[in-house]
C-alpha cells in the first residue's frame, strides 16, 4: 500500500508540473577567472502579446499563471530567495514578488536562436534567475515553456552573478563588499550550457483540465 501511495503522489506532482523530490544538479565546468567589472545588464525591449505572471514568495514558493488564469507551474525552491535577476542580468529588488514575462521568447522559438558569435545575452530574454539560501545552485525558470532547472554553483558563500556577453560569472559578493575589492571569480561559457538550453526550450505539457465546475486548474 505504501508503494502504491508513493507512485500516486509522484503522478500527481508530475501532472501539476512540479519537480520530484530534490536531486542535486550535476557539476558544471566552472573555471577560475581573473576579476572583471560587472557589466551593465542587457535589457530587452518591451514585449508584446499575452503576458505570463510569475509569483515568487519569500518562502521560495514559485507559481506560473498564464493570461487565462490557468496555473502552468507550481514548484518550490531549495531555500528562500536571496537575489533574483531577469533576462540578461536585470536585478529584481526585492527578490520576491510578482512579475510579467513574455509568452514567446527567443529560446522558445528553438535552438536556432542561439548565436554563434556576438552577445549571447540576447537569447536570455524571458528567463528568471534565482539564488536562494538552500543548496549551492542557481535556479533558472523559463516561463514561456514552463521549464525550471538548477545549475550547480562553485562552493562557498552566497555569490553574486555577472552576466557577461560570452559567459556567466560568479563572485563572492559579501567578501567583495566587505573588503571594497573585486575578488577572484568563476566563469562558465554560455555555450557550455547547451544541454540546459535544450531542456529549457522544450514546452512543458499543459496541466490536465479539471471538472465541469472548475474546468481549469486556477488559483
Amino acid at each position: 500500500m505504501r508503494l502504491v501511495a508513493f507512485l500516486l503522489s509522484g503522478s500527481v506532482l508530475l501532472a501539476q508540473g512540479a519537480p520530484l523530490p530534490w536531486v542535486p544538479p550535476a557539476p558544471l565546468p566552472w573555471r577560475s577567472a581573473q576579476p572583471e567589472p560587472v557589466p551593465e545588464p542587457l535589457t530587452p525591449p518591451p514585449f508584446k502579446g499575452p503576458a505570463l505572471k510569475v509569483n515568487l514568495s519569500p518562502d521560495g514558493t514559485l507559481r506560473l499563471v498564464d493570461a487565462k488564469g490557468v496555473v502552468r507551474l507550481r514548484a518550490g525552491l531549495p531555500g528562500r530567495p536571496l537575489r533574483a535577476w531577469r533576462d540578461g542580468g536585470v536585478p529584481l529588488v526585492p527578490p520576491h514578488g510578482t512579475w510579467s514575462f513574455p509568452s514567446t521568447t527567443p529560446l522558445s522559438r528553438g535552438l536556432g536562436a542561439l548565436p554563434t558569435q556576438g552577445d549571447f545575452r540576447t537569447v536570455l530574454e524571458g528567463l528568471l534567475w534565482i539564488l536562494d539560501d538552500g543548496e549551492p545552485c542557481l535556479t533558472v525558470v523559463h516561463p514561456a515553456t514552463g521549464r525550471i532547472l538548477h545549475l550547480a554553483l562553485p562552493g562557498g558563500e552566497p555569490p553574486g552573478l555577472a552576466f557577461h556577453p560570452d559567459r556567466l560569472g560568479v563572485y563572492p559578493a559579501a567578501t567583495a563588499e566587505a573588503r571594497g575589492e573585486t575578488p577572484l571569480c568563476w566563469s562558465l561559457s554560455w555555450m557550455s550550457l547547451l544541454p540546459q538550453w535544450v531542456e529549457l526550450a522544450r514546452p512543458l505539457p499543459l496541466p490536465p483540465p479539471g471538472g465541469a465546475l472548475r474546468p481549469f486548474p486556477q488559483e
